[in-house]
């Protein structure tokens, strides 16, 4: 099977490749379960995954946890399956044989009682550029020009990055964006997002302190960008998570 590459778990955040297709459950887990969430979801689940990778049926599967608290009550917790594309044979993916390589009975191992599926999105990846990431910042965004935030987001931003990941200068391991399958509308919580990931926490704080001093290929891609039409409100949010674990497809 063809090597997939590593985003984050790449949310890589899962190892993906354009024009894939990611689940995304956002997990809400109290403080007292986390250690029990990770271990089932780890120890366990991750097999279910791992059987469904080795047999065609997933591309990806990753474990995230969310840096800090944004809300009391928000989604702590991310878990992302990949996908080749929208072909998805779920019943061959949660099938008894699959199911068996967990070692215990599924009901002893749900974490759904423990950590709730807050809300779930289907999204396709629309560019990326792969990397080993340990943590990646999130960009949630609603666009007014969904086609322009993509399309300025592969043509512009993305060589500005590339440059900057292989500059090692900012500790920048990988980027991508995705835009939402479901559900969308007025009332959603955002229609696309973007990824920047990174190997250490302190690299990701450095790089969402504000800043002044911008350097010159920074200033000419701002000057060229429309974003200001496309997003003109900023991004909905921007979250760190870190990779508790990940799965990719193997040669």
């Amino acid at each position: 099977m063809k090597k997939i590459l590593v985003l984050v778990a790449a949310l890589a955040f899962g190892s993906t490749v354009i024009g894939q297709v990611a689940y995304v459950q956002f997990r809400t887990v109290e403080e007292g379960k986390q250690a029990e969430f990770v271990e089932k979801e780890t120890m366990y689940w991750s097999k279910v995954a791992k059987k469904a990778i080795d047999n065609g049926l997933m591309t990806g599967w990753s474990l995230w946890r969310k840096v800090g608290i944004t809300e009391r009550g928000a989604p702590n917790y991310v878990i992302m399956n990949t996908y080749a594309n929208t072909e998805i044979d779920q019943t061959a993916i949660w099938s008894a044989e699959n199911l068996e390589s967990m070692g215990v009975s599924p009901a002893m191992v749900q974490t759904q009682g423990i950590a709730p599926t807050a809300f779930d999105y289907w999204l396709q990846i629309e560019d990326m550029i792969p990397g080993q990431n340990k943590f990646v910042v999130v960009n949630y965004a609603m666009p007014e020009n969904l086609g322009g935030f993509i399309s300025e987001n592969k043509t512009l931003w993305k060589p500005l990055h590339q440059k900057t990941i292989n500059s090692g200068t900012a500790g920048m391991t990988g980027w991508g964006i995705m835009s939402v399958i479901h559900p969308k509308g007025n009332n959603a919580r955002f229609s696309a997002m973007t990824w920047d990931g990174f190997s250490k926490i302190s690299d990701v704080m450095n790089y969402m302190r504000y800043q002044d001093n911008l350097n010159e290929d920074w200033q000419n891609v701002l000057a060229k960008s429309k974003m200001n039409e496309y997003l003109p409100d900023g991004f909905n949010y921007s979250i760190a998570y870190e990779l508790v674990m990940g799965l990719q497809a193997e040669e």
